[in-house]
């Protein structure tokens, strides 16, 4: 066992214990590297939203190279995105408007007329009967005592 008090509720064991002590190790590195590169994504989707101004070429680059340093596995997803907004932008003339992600509607149900609804009761009816009840398993019956 750890050396550790026991309101402790954490790892116990020397081997769990020194793999929290390279976790904390690992996150103080990595931790300023993936604010930076959320900053530089941040200043890169202004500068292609016409907020700021800037050379959306460099800031786009910048964000990709602290996306490659900071992140393993999303980075190519996060850089591709930023890379399709930049060549948007570049194709609307330089300045892309920022676009807000609306979630679509479902449309709205029409109601049908009162004669095709009262044909369709019989119908919901009919499909919505209740099964027949399970069987239930039969019972094991007892070992006569000898």
């Amino acid at each position: 066992m750890g050396k550790t008090p026991r309101t402790y509720k954490g790892a116990r064991t020397p081997q769990s214990l020194k793999e929290v002590r390279a976790s904390a190790r690992r996150n103080a590195v990595q931790q300023p590297k993936r604010t930076a590169a959320k900053s530089l994504v941040a200043k890169a989707l202004e500068i292609i939203t016409g907020q700021t101004q800037g050379d959306t070429a460099a800031a786009v680059n910048k964000a990709s190279s602290a996306l490659d340093r900071a992140a393993k596995n999303a980075a190519a997803r996060r850089k591709s995105r930023l890379a399709k907004k930049a060549a948007r932008a570049a194709a609307a003339g330089g300045v892309m408007p920022k676009v807000v992600n609306k979630k679509k509607s479902a449309p709205k149900k029409v109601a049908a007329p009162k004669a095709d609804a009262a044909a369709a009761k019989p119908a919901a009816k009919k499909a919505a009967a209740k099964k027949p009840a399970a069987k239930k398993p039969a019972a094991k019956k007892a070992a006569p005592k000898a």
